[in-house]
């Protein structure tokens, strides 16, 4: 009777083939579906203390990759739809997380060219930022935008007043 030994398994290239195989099994981890993660696949619950304040010019995406020395071929007419994102003073561009406050801000042709100020969350390594709110420069002004609709409150929703408690400080 033979005994089963794992080494048997492995090619017989040695120890290049056991760092690929442990390099390997690494990577499925971190790729992993988030329902597989340990927490669930919860995100980490938002803070207001740790929300940035990002200023820009509202710009087409794929329009602004296109116009780059070696432009991308974006074809945003026909894909993104000219989704928007944040191109910052120092020409570092930004994309919106697509969720129901930054969708408003990818979408909405009214803000394109604009000046604006985002207050959010930001996720530097990939130049993401999710939106909590922001504002739009009108003259010397900073304008707060659109607040109950990105807040999700249409008029009557707070009985009396038509702006959620946060929004409701800025004023």
């Amino acid at each position: 009777m033979s005994t089963l030994r794992i080494d048997s398994f492995l090619p017989r290239a040695g120890a290049a083939a056991v760092v690929a195989f442990a390099t390997a099994l690494s990577l499925l981890a971190l790729l992993a579906p988030p329902s597989a993660r340990a927490d669930g696949g919860k995100p980490a619950p938002r803070r207001l203390e740790d929300r940035v304040e990002l200023a820009g010019k509202i710009v087409c995406i794929g329009c602004t990759l296109e116009a780059l020395p070696a432009g991308a071929d974006a074809q945003c007419t026909l894909h993104a739809k000219h989704a928007q994102g944040l191109l910052l003073p120092d020409d570092t561009l930004w994309t919106f997380v697509d969720n129901a406050k930054g969708h408003l801000v990818m979408t909405n042709e009214k803000l394109r060219g604009k000046e604006v100020k985002v207050l959010g969350w930001s996720f530097p390594k990939a130049q993401y930022v999710e939106v909590s709110k922001f504002q739009v420069k009108d003259g010397a002004n900073w304008v707060a935008y659109d607040y109950c609709k990105s807040c999700g409150f249409e008029p009557g929703d707070n009985k009396d007043r038509d702006l959620c408690d946060d929004c409701a400080g800025e004023k």
